[in-house]
């Protein structure tokens, strides 16, 4: 891999050490962070508080990023998706929501996914390698400034792109220390959630570091043999998984969201929809069911709107709250992985 030179690869005493190297004080790093976090500009040759002479050597010893490959709008402009490369040709995609009165951006954690869950486009790509920090912030920052250039601002940010985010919990915890940093990128901490198919460390670790940030967790089946098929990940079954989420909600007092995507005649019949709900009782939970968005190579049928509905029934007449995820994108290719395995094969 390339290391990422561009100033988001850099922490903020990683950034003071940059500007005295060129010979400049160390309130120089301070002007920097502010264009970056605050104003949103990468480019050294536009941070205008700066002398000219520094900025020339600034971009020459950390040159901006390469704008975003591919960027398309939904027919109702509801969403926008990116294809960004990295600084060593990998494709990483990145999602804006609008939702008045939100905006919400959608981040990749990973290049691919090692996860494989038979019904993502992303699975079927394999995992590439862990993004950096500066990788998943430089995300964040595009996408308010797609907000901005509209007189909006971006107010969510969710780990719900390509990736297990605590598959790479090291850059993934920084980012979001950077993210809700007063001084830094100023997102609240609530309006922030990772989702996750379920590491019960680092569900653990989240709650004790980053008590305030919202949990995700996907599921997709009430029981585990079922869901080893679907998502095949080894070791933590769901009775691993949900130990660690009563753990997380013991420990943070907040609400846990239970991703579940549902496939026709494999999840989504009224009776897993009851122990499903057996399952979560007790959790101060509630449930999104994503009727399956089909891919190319993906396993699975998008249910009918009927047996979506049922499941939701089940779940609420259970006391279980669920909702139906309102699904924005499709028209562009939004869900996980599809856009960058369009190019992918497009390039084949």
């Amino acid at each position: 891999m390339t290391e990422t030179r561009d100033l988001l690869h850099y922490d903020a005493a990683g950034l003071r050490q940059l500007v005295e190297s060129l010979g400049q004080p160390a309130y120089r790093s301070r002007q920097i962070w502010r264009q970056l976090y605050q104003r949103g500009q990468l480019d050294p040759m536009a941070m205008s508080d700066l002398p000219s002479e520094f900025r020339q050597q600034l971009a020459e010893a950390a040159p901006p990023p390469a704008d975003a490959l591919e960027v398309q709008t939904s027919d109702d402009s509801s969403t926008t998706k990116a294809l960004i490369p990295l600084g060593d040709g990998e494709l990483i995609e990145t999602v804006l929501i609008r939702s008045a009165p939100r905006d919400t951006v959608c981040l990749s954690s990973q290049a691919g996914c090692a996860m494989g869950c038979v019904f993502c486009a992303t699975g079927l790509q394999g995992l590439r390698r862990q993004l950096t920090t500066g990788e998943i912030v430089r995300q964040a920052v595009l996408a308010r400034g797609w907000s901005r250039a509209e007189g909006r601002e971006l107010t969510h940010v969710v780990f719900m792109g390509m990736g297990e985010p605590l598959a790479n919990y090291a850059n993934v915890s920084e980012a979001i220390t950077r993210l809700t940093a007063e001084d830094g990128f100023g997102i609240s901490p609530r309006r922030l959630t990772v989702s996750t198919v379920g590491v019960p460390p680092g569900i653990r670790r989240l709650a004790a570091e980053h008590p305030r940030v919202n949990l995700a967790v996907s599921l997709h089946a009430p029981d585990t043999k079922l869901r080893r098929d679907l998502v095949p990940v080894p070791g933590a079954s769901i009775d691993d998984i949900l130990s660690a989420v009563r753990e997380h909600s013991r420990e943070t007092g907040g609400r846990v969201t239970f991703e579940y995507v549902l496939l026709q005649g494999v999840n989504d019949s009224r009776a897993q929809a009851l122990r499903l709900a057996d399952r979560i009782k007790g959790l101060r939970a509630h449930v999104n069911l994503i009727p399956l968005n089909p891919s190319p190579g993906v396993v699975g049928e998008r249910p009918s709107r009927r047996a979506t509905l049922r499941f939701q029934q089940a779940l609420q007449e259970s006391g279980i709250p669920a909702t139906v995820r309102v699904e924005q994108g499709r028209d562009i290719a939004a869900a996980c992985g599809q856009l960058r395995g369009d190019r992918l094969r497009r390039v084949e």
